[in-house]
């Protein structure tokens, strides 16, 4: 039985290149899942909870996004990320490109079978 969104925003699938700024070090990543406030991100290596990073996340060809993220939970492929500082101009972009990828899914839901 499919489990009912607890979040209070729903998250987007997406298929975003991003970078993990560790210190000083800077690695790719994949973004798989998002909303405005955290990123469900595609990466192997072990990062604690707690831990805050940068990332750099590619949200098309003309638009990104740099943050802030804390790690919330962390397993063998996926890092659970909450946004903890996020500029304005960059948190409007998140917010446009989600709503385009919502929109997207709702137009594709309703074509025919």
């Amino acid at each position: 039985m499919h489990q009912p969104e607890l979040r209070a925003e729903p998250r987007a699938s997406v298929s975003c290149p991003g970078t993990l700024i560790i210190g000083e070090m800077s690695v790719p990543c994949l973004i798989q899942n998002m909303c405005s406030r955290g990123f469900l991100i595609k990466y192997t290596d072990n990062l604690p909870v707690g831990r805050v990073v940068g990332l750099k996340c590619e949200l098309d060809s003309a638009r990104h996004i740099e943050c802030k993220v804390q790690m919330r939970h962390v397993n063998a492929d996926c890092l659970g990320a909450r946004v903890i500082e996020i500029s304005e101009e960059e948190q409007i972009l998140c917010r446009q490109f989600l709503e385009e990828q919502h929109a997207a899914r709702r137009e594709g839901s309703k074509a025919p079978l």
